[in-house]
């Protein structure tokens, strides 16, 4: 998933990857689940005090998901299985 990938090597901010939830197609595995409602758990009311948690846990969601593909081997090939 390419937004967990973006946000997983800095090039996504979480805002950046919560706005753009409305571009990504359903999720396939567990990780992609995980990392999906994660994100969407942000809003723009979210209090700054809640902020860094939900951080926290998008990067440890996004960690996941990368780490069970193969894109995750940091060779940068798309493995069979990878989705954008």
């Amino acid at each position: 998933m390419s937004l967990a990938f973006g946000f997983a090597r800095g090039e996504l901010s979480p805002a950046d990857v919560a706005g753009r939830l409305s571009m990504t197609v359903a999720a396939r595995t567990r990780e992609e689940t995980r990392f999906l409602s994660v994100a969407a758990d942000y809003s723009e009311w979210i209090s700054p005090d809640e902020l860094p948690g939900w951080e926290n846990d998008l990067r440890a969601a996004a960690h996941s998901l990368t780490a069970s593909t193969d894109l995750g081997s940091g060779t940068g090939v798309p493995g069979r299985g990878a989705i954008g």
